[in-house]
């Protein structure tokens, strides 16, 4: 239950601090006196995203602090998700600067706004004006039928198999747009990879062309200069290997005289060799060349193509064609691969539709069995609000597609007199019948969910009379098993509160300020005889008040 809440700096609030008892506890005060901002703050603490243009004029930051007593409320288990302390006295602060920051503390610790948000949910559930409209929402019903089943496994494994159906979808239509997007390049890629295939690549093939095709353009110059050369070398008497061979002689007989004679004798031998090496080689060159116009044609051609593909792909030479070439087998082979992927996941995806369908089957009829019951209680605690010939169907019509919370959605029949069609609730009840039954839905959501502290921001909207004191009794009885703050603008109401507390705002000096102040017996009688008569209080209204609390 929240014990205390204390706020600094926050809209019309500049330092207040409300200490609060279990049981039913009332708020009450004026239109515009400040209640809606301490939902505000509350809501800080619980995890909701901050407005800096709530922080109070000139302060450098707003401070909103609770107090929570946890100890008999089966909640540790969510701060041990979160990996945090737990203790009976569990403090939550948020703190807001004017420079934009904003900081969460649970119990001193440091956190996030998802952990406030799943703390607050296992702590507070704020009922404002706003969702009493839910109740014009179809999907309000499920969660409500969903609520009221003590087992949650059917929802929980729908849910597991709508993920793991979901994921397979998500990842098929990766797949298929991968593919429809290849598929558009893979005709494109076929042809540069078949045109790759279609020559001969080797690392330095082009070099070795360009080489053949010189030869072949200059055959009978090369002939005629490779004759001369074996013509000069072995021209008899004058010819370069006879003079070698002749100097070679000479320094033979003088070799054996000294190391420097020798070595000359050395080096004319190996010269001797080399050009004889020489000579032969440029006689077989010279033979092998032969001028042949076709063939210099083809290598030509075959040069041309290869310099085509360089440029046409932004390559250098050879090398870079062969890496392109297995670089287009890659994808052409992976675009084929993905037919047998997505064939695969496909598979995958029936699969985890087929025990989608089997997990909604389940589910389906676990909250059609919930259906009549859920009804029947919603009419039976309705009538003691006034509603004596109230009747509630709930109806399961079927999706087209499955959702997180299943493939149906529900509707909430409603038939408030006797003879009467049923009708759908958001189109037939009243604002008076809409407070009451979602009084009536609060209470019951109240025992499932065993929450520690609900609150009620004026649930009694559009309500008066004995109907108001039906709906007091009941927020007194749903008070007996946990905390209920509710805010309210009717006495009949207020006179039920375990504990009465008054907002109200007034100047201060120079600006306008919120308060929030417990009332004592007299304080109460006053408060409501205010409430009934308005603010010149007739001593008739006093009387009322006392007759309302019973004093």
């Amino acid at each position: 239950m929240l014990l205390s809440l204390s706020i600094k700096n926050f809209s019309l609030i500049e330092d207040l601090e409300v200490s609060f008892d279990s049981g039913l506890c009332i708020l009450t005060g004026e239109t515009g006196s400040g209640k809606s901002i301490l939902l505000q703050a509350l809501s800080l603490i619980l995890g909701q995203r901050a407005d800096l243009s709530t922080i109070r004029a000139h302060a450098s930051k707003c401070i909103v602090e609770a107090t929570f007593d946890i100890d008999k409320h089966r909640i540790k288990d969510v701060f041990e998700q979160l990996d945090l302390d737990a203790e009976r006295h569990t403090i939550i602060r948020r703190e807001l600067s004017a420079s934009g920051k904003s900081r969460a503390f649970i119990n001193d610790t440091p956190t996030t706004l998802d952990a406030l948000k799943k703390i607050g949910n296992s702590l507070v559930d704020i009922h404002t004006q706003r969702q009493t409209l839910q109740l014009t929402d179809q999907s309000f019903y499920l969660n409500l039928i969903d609520a009221y089943n003590v087992n949650v496994t059917p929802l929980q494994d729908y849910r597991k198999a709508y993920a793991q159906w979901r994921s397979g979808v998500a990842e098929l239509e990766t797949l298929v747009a991968r593919q429809r997007k290849s598929d558009e390049a893979l005709d494109y890629h076929k042809f540069l990879r078949n045109e790759l295939e279609q020559v001969t690549l080797s690392p330095n093939c082009m070099e070795r062309l360009e080489e053949e095709a010189n030869v072949l353009r200059n055959a009978t110059g090369l002939q005629a200069a490779l004759s001369e050369v074996v013509s000069i070398s072995m021209q008899e008497g004058l010819g370069i290997q006879d003079q070698v061979i002749t100097i070679t002689q000479l320094l033979a007989k003088i070799s054996d005289l000294g190391g420097a004679y020798k070595s000359l004798y050395d080096r004319v031998s190996s010269i001797g060799i080399e050009i004889a090496d020489v000579v032969t080689e440029a006689q077989q060159l010279g033979e092998a060349v032969q001028g042949d116009p076709l063939r210099l044609q083809e290598v030509e051609e075959q040069l041309s193509t290869l310099n085509h593909l360089c440029q046409k792909h932004q390559l250098q030479d050879a090398a870079g064609l062969i890496e392109k070439r297995e670089h287009l087998r890659q994808l052409c082979d992976g675009a084929e691969a993905m037919d047998e992927e997505i064939q695969l996941v496909q598979q995958e995806v029936l699969q985890s539709k087929k025990a989608l369908d089997n997990a909604a089957i389940i589910l389906h009829n676990e909250r059609q069995q919930l259906c009549e019951p859920l009804a029947d209680a919603l009419a039976l605690r309705s009538r003691d609000l006034g509603m004596e010939h109230v009747r509630f169907s709930l109806e399961l019509n079927p999706l087209d597609m499955p959702t997180s919370n299943g493939t149906d959605e529900a509707i909430l029949l409603f038939s408030a007199n006797k003879g009467v069609a049923f009708a759908p609730l958001s189109k037939v009840a009243s604002g008076g019948e809409l407070s009451r039954i979602m009084l009536v839905i609060k209470s019951i959501m109240a025992e499932k969910t065993q929450l520690p502290t609900l609150v009620l921001d004026e649930i009694d909207t559009g309500v008066s009379g004995e109907m108001a004191n039906a709906m007091g009794k009941r927020m007194h009885d749903m008070s007996r098993h946990m905390q209920v703050i509710s805010i309210t603008h009717l006495p009949q109401i207020a006179a039920l509160a375990d504990a009465h507390y008054k907002v109200y705002k007034k100047v201060v000096g120079e600006s306008t300020q919120t308060f929030l102040i417990p009332l004592d017996e007299e304080g109460r009688i006053e408060e409501l005889a205010e409430m009934l008569s308005g603010k010149d209080v007739k001593a008739s209204a006093r009387t009322h008040a006392r007759e309302l609390r019973n004093v």
